[in-house]
C-alpha cells in the first residue's frame, strides 16, 4: 500500500520531469529530439503538460496526447489545452495546479507552477531570475533553476532557497547549452552548507517522495 502512494519524479533533462503517481503522469517543460542531445529516449504517455512558456526549449508537447496547460502566449498551440494566468488554480485531471508569476525577460509571459500530486507539493519555477521568486507555503519539492545567464545562477539560487524553504530542492536548467554550464553539486554542497536538502538526479534517474 505504501508502494502505490509514492510519488516518482524522473528527471528528463534541462527543465523537464516526469512526476508520476499511481493515477496520474505529469510532465513539465518537455524539450526532446536532436536540439537536446541530453535528453533521453522518453516513451511515457502524460495525462497533463505543465508548460512555463513559449520558447522552443520548454514548450515542446506537441507529441503528446495530452491536456497542455499553459500561459496565454501559447493560446491555441496545442490540441488540448488550458490557458491560465499568474495567480490561478485550476483542477486539471483531478490535480490542483497554479500557475505563479516568473521574472524571464526573455519572455512575453514566463510563468511557473505549483501542483500537488500524490499528497506531495511541487513547485516548479520555470525560467526566472530572483526578483521573480516568491515566497511559497509548504513546498516540499521545488525544481530550480542554477544554470545562470537565462536565469539565476547558483549564488541566487541559493538566496531563492532562503526565501522558499523547501523540504527539497531539485536543480534544473544547467548544462544544456554552453552559456549555463555549471556545477549541480556545489550548488549541492553549499545549500546543504546552509540547512537546505538538496537532490542531484542523473539524467533518467528517479528519485521517490
Amino acid at each position: 500500500m505504501e508502494e502505490d502512494l509514492s510519488v516518482c519524479v524522473t528527471y528528463q533533462s534541462h527543465s523537464c520531469f516526469e512526476v508520476k503517481d499511481i493515477d496520474h503522469t505529469l510532465l513539465t517543460d518537455p524539450f526532446f529530439g536532436k536540439e537536446n542531445p541530453y535528453a533521453p529516449r522518453y516513451a511515457g504517455k502524460p495525462d497533463i503538460v505543465l508548460v512555463t512558456h513559449e520558447h522552443f526549449d520548454h514548450s515542446g508537447a506537441e507529441q503528446f496526447n495530452a491536456i497542455v496547460v499553459a500561459p496565454p502566449t501559447l493560446t491555441g498551440k496545442f490540441k488540448k489545452m488550458i490557458v491560465m494566468e499568474h495567480g490561478e488554480t485550476r483542477l486539471v485531471e483531478g490535480v490542483r495546479v497554479t500557475m505563479i508569476g516568473a521574472s524571464h525577460h526573455q519572455s512575453k509571459y514566463p510563468a511557473g507552477y505549483v501542483f500537488e500530486l500524490g499528497g506531495v507539493r511541487f513547485a516548479h519555477l520555470g525560467d526566472t531570475y530572483l526578483d521573480g521568486v516568491q515566497s511559497l507555503e509548504n513546498i516540499d519539492v521545488l525544481f530550480i533553476p542554477i544554470g545562470g545567464f537565462f536565469t539565476m545562477n547558483i549564488e541566487e539560487a541559493l538566496d531563492a532557497l532562503d526565501i522558499i524553504n523547501p523540504d527539497i530542492a531539485i536543480p534544473m536548467h544547467y548544462d544544456t547549452f554552453s552559456q549555463i554550464k555549471t556545477d549541480p553539486q556545489l550548488f549541492k554542497q553549499l545549500a546543504e552548507n546552509a540547512g537546505h536538502h538538496v537532490t542531484v538526479p542523473s539524467i533518467g534517474g528517479t528519485t521517490t517522495f
